[in-house]
C-alpha cells in the first residue's frame, strides 16, 4: 500500500536581497505543487508605487544538489513583460507563485527570479527547510 505524504506549510518571513523586495511569507509543499506565498508594500520611491512582475523562468533551487523547480503558475502578480501598475505608494499585494513538487526532506532552497540579479530582481537565498518545523495541513 502507498504512504500517502502529507501536506506541508512554512511560515518563513524571509526577506530578498533587496530592501524593496517582496516579503517571502510561507512555502507549501503537496504532492502536486511547491507553493511559495509573498507580500509587498509599495514605496514612495516611484511614482503611484511602480509596478512588479516575475520573470517567466523563475525557479526553486536546492543548493546541495542544484536541481531546479520550475515555475509552473501565478497568481495575484503578473509574469513578465506583463507588469502589475500599482496605483499609489501606499499600494499592497499578495501574490503566489507554484513550482514544480519538491520532495519532503530537509534542504536548503534559493528562489531566483534573476541569475546574478541586481537588487530590483526578486531572489532569496539560503531558505532553510527542515520537516519537523513545517506544520502538517489538511489534504
Amino acid at each position: 500500500m502507498l504512504q500517502k505524504i502529507a501536506n506541508r506549510i512554512f511560515h518563513l518571513e524571509v526577506e530578498g536581497h533587496g530592501k524593496d523586495n517582496p516579503i517571502l511569507l510561507r512555502l507549501t509543499q503537496t504532492q502536486e505543487f511547491t507553493k511559495v506565498d509573498f507580500g509587498y508594500t509599495t514605496t514612495n520611491k516611484y511614482i503611484r508605487g511602480g509596478w512588479i512582475k516575475m520573470a517567466p523562468d523563475t525557479y526553486i533551487e536546492d543548493t546541495l544538489t542544484q536541481k531546479r523547480y520550475k515555475l509552473l503558475n501565478a497568481t495575484g502578480i503578473t509574469i513578465s513583460p506583463n507588469k502589475h501598475n500599482f496605483q499609489s505608494h501606499k499600494d499592497w499585494q499578495y501574490y503566489s507563485l507554484y513550482f514544480e513538487p519538491m520532495t519532503q526532506v530537509d534542504r536548503r532552497i534559493n528562489l531566483i527570479e534573476v541569475e546574478k540579479g541586481t537588487r530590483n530582481d526578486f531572489n532569496y537565498y539560503g531558505i532553510d527547510l527542515k520537516m519537523d518545523e513545517g506544520i502538517e495541513i489538511m489534504q
